[in-house]
């Protein structure tokens, strides 16, 4: 596993053959320090690393835009890769599109005696999460409209005393 924000992060995983992509999830976030319940979601990518079929943490099957995208405990990454996919991507901060690149390089036999998931190359400091999905800019236009929604709203002291 690679990011795009550090040249020095690395990661190798080890997983057993029935590994859902939510155990996969959670084995990430886990070894990065990120909070598992921030919306998250896998892609499974082409060898140019464009996204193809969603997998998200809860079940989005009634949304209408184009391919339903499909909840990860529902999937094993065995299906991904007998689908002819060896590349995810993992968006771990939705708001801001940041990303991490997975791809699965070999197959092994899982070794007696071994416990899976595991976490087998662990090097370089891996992209923090922003804390509540969401990180403060204060050159954000949404940040700017919400400041003056809360002038509209009365949220701040405007000396009329009508807060309510």
């Amino acid at each position: 596993m690679l990011g795009s924000e550090s040249d020095d992060f690395v990661r190798e995983y080890e997983v057993a053959d029935a590994t859902d992509l939510l155990q996969l999830h959670d084995l990430i976030c886990e070894d990065l320090g990120y909070d598992p319940f921030n919306f998250s979601s896998f892609f499974a990518a082409d060898s140019g690393w464009n996204k193809l079929q969603e997998y998200t943490l809860e079940d989005m099957q009634d949304c209408d835009a184009g391919i339903a995208a499909l909840p990860m405990e529902a999937v094993r990454l065995s299906d991904v890769l007998a689908a002819g996919i060896s590349r995810l991507i993992f968006v771990f901060d939705m708001l801001s599109a940041r990303e991490l690149f997975l791809e699965v390089i070999d197959f092994k036999q899982e070794a007696a005696g071994a416990v899976y998931p595991r976490v087998v190359l662990s090097a370089g400091t891996p992209p923090a999460q922003a804390e509540g999905g969401l990180e403060a800019d204060e050159n954000d236009p949404f940040s700017d409209m919400m400041e003056e929604f809360a002038d509209f709203e009365g949220m701040e002291d405007d000396g009329f005393g009508d807060d309510f």
